[in-house]
């Protein structure tokens, strides 16, 4: 009795189709990942925006309806602490207006006013605690 033997296996090609296959599926996650943690410091920068507002409203009720001169006076509603840009590291830009307001804003990633999509687009905060995105 003779037994053949089936050479079981992958040929040099199906091997270098399923590669192929493979290179482009992590090519395309990486696309749609990459940019993920810049809207997500873009939202962050938001909802602490929002936080600051809130903040400096509370310090204008106890206040005699005047906003701080600057962010470090609002200090202690953070604990000690008053959150910072998330891209930039540094403080919100902060600004009274000739009204007795405030404005708040954060430039996005790219640092510069404008931008169209996030996270390139700009948030800005009145006293009134709107929200104007991208002006």
């Amino acid at each position: 009795m003779t037994f053949r033997r089936k050479n079981r296996g992958f040929t040099l090609v199906e091997l270098m189709v399923v590669i192929v296959i493979l290179g482009i599926i992590g090519t395309m996650a990486f696309v749609f990942v990459l940019d993920k943690p810049d809207k997500a410091k873009w939202e962050k920068a938001r909802s602490d925006m929002s936080e600051i507002v809130k903040a400096l409203n509370m310090y204008a009720v106890d206040h005699d309806n005047e906003y701080p001169a600057a962010l470090d006076s609002i200090a202690p509603s953070f604990g000690g602490n008053v959150p910072k840009d998330p891209f930039t590291k540094d403080m919100f830009q902060y600004e009274q207006t000739s009204d007795g307001g405030f404005i708040l804003r954060c430039l996005g990633k790219d640092r510069a006013d404008g931008g169209a999509e996030v996270p390139d687009k700009d948030i800005v905060f009145n006293k009134s605690g709107i929200v104007e995105e991208g002006k």
